[in-house]
């Protein structure tokens, strides 16, 4: 593997992309052979036939290696450590920007991404994808692995290390005065707050007007047909699932020390603090593409509840943070009460 990284007593640099650009220079160089060697068949290795308009294939190519174009620019990316000013920034061909303090950096962990990378994640955004700084690895015994671990995760670990005055995490300190953003205090509950309807609505106004031409056929038509009757009911189905979605409560009652999730008023599941299990974050992609982030309860017997979904991550470490607060209140008995 090239050498992808370079390292100074005042900065490291790490190209985690860096492989991409010999990959493009091939393909390039294939793109380009593939029409002369078609001229080359055409003309039987003749080259003094070799007619200028036989290069007007070159044209088609263009598209092909234009698309080549993100191979050199991902490849060129840098992450750089700056031991003199202790951030982390991230420099592209469009310019250098700040990813955050060296005092900012919750962990720099192997992850699982076409290959084995090492991501570094933010105090603010642990949850998040996260920034990718070393290339991919086959395994945990790959040697350009072991070489990454002893000569540059170390040294940026070293690095980070010597940041004086360390901050530490502010997350909890308006929580621990019962200053809650996610939930809202009852009593002797908590409430979780509701996403509102905006989601469901398009599906709810689709949905709506089928409903409302079937249920109009029903009741005008002499004589409606037995799809008709059919139809009329099967499309009440979808406003019943938007109805029990837009309905839903959570609430954590320090009392009864249960969970307790209401559909349309009425209690539909309940679980018992002493069967939680931890949290379980659940990162969704729809045919590739990031759809969200799952914040799940875990309890015994496999069983789950969905707290919420963010289409960003930066909230989830105070979500999950206030969540820890109130099942602290649960476990103690203490009152919603702020």
């Amino acid at each position: 593997m090239a050498k992808y990284y370079h390292i100074t007593a005042d900065s490291i640099t790490i190209r985690p992309l860096a492989f991409l650009v010999p990959i493009g220079i091939a393909i390039v160089v294939l793109l380009l052979l593939l029409p002369l060697s078609t001229i080359l068949i055409l003309v039987k290795g003749h080259l003094g036939d070799i007619e200028t308009k036989y290069f007007a294939s070159y044209f088609f190519m263009l598209p092909f290696l234009f698309a080549c174009i993100p191979f050199f620019t991902y490849g060129k990316r840098q992450v750089i450590f700056d031991a003199l000013h202790h951030t982390i920034s991230l420099k592209t061909i469009f310019g250098k920007k700040k990813l955050m303090d060296f005092n900012e950096v919750a962990s720099i962990d192997p992850q699982v991404r076409f290959g084995l990378v090492y991501y570094l994640k933010s105090s603010a955004d642990r949850y998040g994808k996260g920034y990718r700084i070393s290339p991919s690895f086959t395994g945990e015994q790959d040697k350009d692995k072991l070489h990454f671990d002893s000569h540059v995760l170390s040294e940026i670990k070293l690095m980070i290390a010597k940041v004086p005055d360390r901050q530490a995490n502010n997350i909890l300190q308006p929580i621990s005065m019962g200053i809650l953003t996610h939930y809202v205090s009852e009593n002797d509950s908590y409430r979780l707050k509701s996403t509102g309807i905006g989601k469901f609505l398009p599906m709810l106004i689709f949905f709506g007007l089928f409903a409302c031409y079937f249920w109009y056929n029903l009741f005008t038509k002499n004589e409606p047909s037995g799809s008709d009757k059919q139809l009329s009911f099967i499309i009440l189905i979808p406003i019943l699932i938007f109805l029990l979605s837009v309905t839903k409560r959570v609430v954590f009652e320090t009392s009864t020390k249960k969970i307790k999730v209401y559909r349309l008023g009425i209690v539909f599941k309940s679980y018992a603090l002493e069967q939680f299990a931890g949290f379980n974050i659940v990162r969704k992609t729809t045919n590739g593409l990031y759809s969200g982030t799952d914040v799940r309860l875990k309890f015994n017997k496999s069983a789950e509840l969905t707290l919420a979904d963010f289409g960003k991550t930066n909230p989830i470490e105070t979500f999950i943070a206030e969540t820890e607060y109130i099942l602290k209140k649960m476990e103690s008995g203490t009152s919603g009460r702020s």
